[in-house]
């Protein structure tokens, strides 16, 4: 994301020995970035900042809000139980079979998406994706296919 920006806001937080910035930016291009900087004055005004491109701020901000939830209302992840994990996901956490294995390979060269395939094996879609991962369908730098 190097090259010209121009700043649309900055949000300054005070915060003890250092300060954090907040600031949305937009590229000569049109998009747009989240920059966070965090400036460290005991430390001769070091710096260290994260840019999240703005198709990923909606996850940071589920992200700070699942945290914000827990450390103010210091309300526990939400716990489930087997049977109700199952009464939507069939085969949730049951051992995957030969078979199973090689159904999710064809069906994935195949063209079939990992909502599809979730449904099929009675499964969560995260299990799908790891599964595929534990299995080389997909390497670590590849993205899944969705439905």
């Amino acid at each position: 994301m190097g090259g010209r920006y121009s700043e649309i806001m900055t949000i300054r937080i005070p915060a003890g020995s250092r300060t954090l910035y907040i600031d949305l930016k937009q590229n000569a291009d049109g998009s747009r970035f989240l920059d966070m900087t965090q400036v460290v004055t005991s430390r001769g005004g070091e710096r260290s900042r994260i840019r999240v491109d703005e198709k990923f701020v909606a996850d940071v901000h589920r992200a700070l809000a699942a945290v914000l939830e827990l450390m103010v209302h210091k309300t526990p992840p939400k716990a489930y139980s087997m049977g109700a994990r199952r009464g939507k996901h069939a085969r949730a956490y049951k051992l995957w079979t030969p078979e199973e294995e090689n159904d999710l390979r064809e069906r994935y060269s195949l063209g079939s998406g990992v909502d599809e395939l979730a449904e099929r094996h009675g499964r969560k879609p995260t299990a799908i994706i790891s599964r595929m991962y534990q299995l080389g369908i997909l390497r670590p730098t590849d993205k899944p296919r969705w439905d």
